[in-house]
């Protein structure tokens, strides 16, 4: 199917959310993603195809996606991406992924590093329009406070909603396994939702085993292509 370009917003810098019309009335749940399709020419070796959470909730009805640009290792894909006008079109399959919340935000912790804030933005928006309490804590790393992608928006959820704490990691400070042990005392029994680039997501995949949480109370969302915001 082909998805229609409403607006881009600029996020910060280097970040940019593309605004698609859901004309095809796609159901998804908060935390899947889309497998796109953009032919364009020249093309690098990178190809025509790539896979990008979807950073709205189901009910803001348009579908959001939401990436970074590096100007030096740009993509010939992400430069054809940005270079969208509205109305153009992007080729895109049916939502995928359980990446997703499947009962009750109870004694949930989302740890993120930089672009990985996506999912944990769509499945936020999607408990508030569905008026389900929080009991999250987010731990969420980047490069600089400048470079926070959501973070006002991340902020007024805070604000009214009190189960949600929000606590960020910049440049040389970094998620450490303590953070994780003493981000899950709030909880009997946490479970960990960590998303980010691959290198950041597979450094805490050890840190979480060696701190004895079992397969079950975790979930990852490897980001690949991207530098690791993380030790």
């Amino acid at each position: 199917m082909k998805l229609r370009l409403v607006r881009k917003i600029k996020e910060h810098e280097d970040c940019f959310t593309f605004v698609f019309a859901n004309e095809n009335n796609l159901k998804w749940s908060a935390g899947q993603f889309i497998h796109y399709t953009l032919p364009h020419e020249p093309m690098d070796n990178r190809g025509d195809e790539r896979w990008f959470t979807i950073s709205s909730a189901p009910e803001e009805k348009d579908i959001h996606l939401t990436t970074r640009f590096t100007s030096e290792k740009g993509s010939s894909f992400k430069k054809a991406l940005l270079a969208m006008q509205p109305g153009e079109e992007i080729i895109a399959d049916t939502p995928e992924g359980d990446f997703v919340l499947d009962s009750s935000p109870d004694s949930i912790i989302f740890v993120a590093g930089g672009i990985g804030i996506t999912p944990f933005r769509a499945i936020l928006k999607d408990l508030i329009s569905r008026s389900i309490p929080m009991n999250i804590t987010l731990l969420y790393a980047n490069r600089s406070p400048e470079l926070t992608t959501f973070k006002d928006e991340l902020e007024l959820i805070k604000a009214s909603n009190p189960g949600l704490h929000i606590e960020y990691f910049y440049g040389d400070r970094f998620i450490t396994k303590d953070d994780l042990i003493k981000s899950g005392h709030r909880f009997t029994s946490p479970t960990y939702f960590v998303s980010g680039p691959e290198p950041m997501v597979e450094a805490l995949k050890q840190t979480i085993k060696e701190i004895g949480v079992d397969d079950i109370h975790v979930r990852f969302d490897y980001f690949p292509g991207y530098a690791s915001d993380l030790k």
